[in-house]
């Protein structure tokens, strides 16, 4: 009896040592370090503006457009410490400018950086200042949750939207409305015409309708561009 208890007490300390040292394991264990994506458009913007990421993280600018764009420091807004960076490489701001497109990222290609220096990096892209192109990576601890602080590549649909007047949704209100139109005007001009071929003349298609017939068959052409633009980009 005395063995029985005393087998199960050393089991049970055993397992009580393996959980704490599981335990210990995992507050001993760094963080995850996460990489970013900011998009670059032919909008002439870094999607995501702003972003907040952890020390030790990377954060990779990804052209999804077809113009080239650079991504800058400005040298005058490093943390105290921190190296200069920018595409292609190079050792200043000034330098940067002056071999410009030297750091040209073109369509499909990247640059990426590791942010190890906590504080605040502005940032720009050479040919496109002049017209606010530009960004900033804040680091601080914790960091900012990968929901809220990456970007996706797949935004196609506000990409189509960004354009237009309401965004996102404006764009898609428009693709629907000019879509609607179209369909609407087909079947009118295909009634009339299926009535005047079966023989009653007083329902022979108008002219105003056939040139509605013409202006709806140019929306769906252009919104059908507009599909196959963004599905090749």
């Amino acid at each position: 009896m005395l063995r029985r208890h005393f087998l199960q007490f050393a089991t049970g300390s055993l397992a009580l040592l393996s959980t704490s040292s599981v335990v210990m394991a995992a507050e001993d264990s760094p963080p995850t370090l996460q990489t970013h994506i900011i998009a670059m458009t032919d909008d002439m913007i870094y999607d995501p503006k702003v972003i907040t990421i952890a020390p030790g993280d990377t954060v990779r600018w990804l052209n999804i457009g077809k113009m080239g764009h650079s991504v800058t420091a400005y040298e005058n807004e490093l943390p105290e410490g921190a190296s200069y960076w920018a595409s292609g490489d190079l050792t200043s701001e000034n330098e940067t400018r002056n071999k410009y497109p030297i750091g040209d990222i073109t369509g499909g290609e990247s640059y990426s950086h590791t942010f190890e220096i906590e504080g605040e990096y502005g940032y720009f892209c050479i040919p496109h200042e002049s017209i606010q192109m530009t960004g900033k990576v804040i680091v601080q601890e914790g960091g900012a949750s990968l929901a809220t602080s990456s970007s996706s590549t797949s935004k196609t649909s506000d990409q189509f939207g960004s354009n237009l007047p309401g965004g996102s949704v404006g764009g898609a209100f428009a693709a629907v409305g000019i879509l609607l139109t179209g369909i609407s005007v087909l079947l009118i001009f295909a009634s009339d015409l299926y009535s005047f071929i079966m023989g009653d003349p007083e329902t022979r298609p108008k002219s105003a309708r056939i040139i509605a017939f013409f202006v709806g068959v140019a929306g769906l052409l252009l919104l059908l561009f507009m599909i196959g633009t963004l599905i090749l980009s």
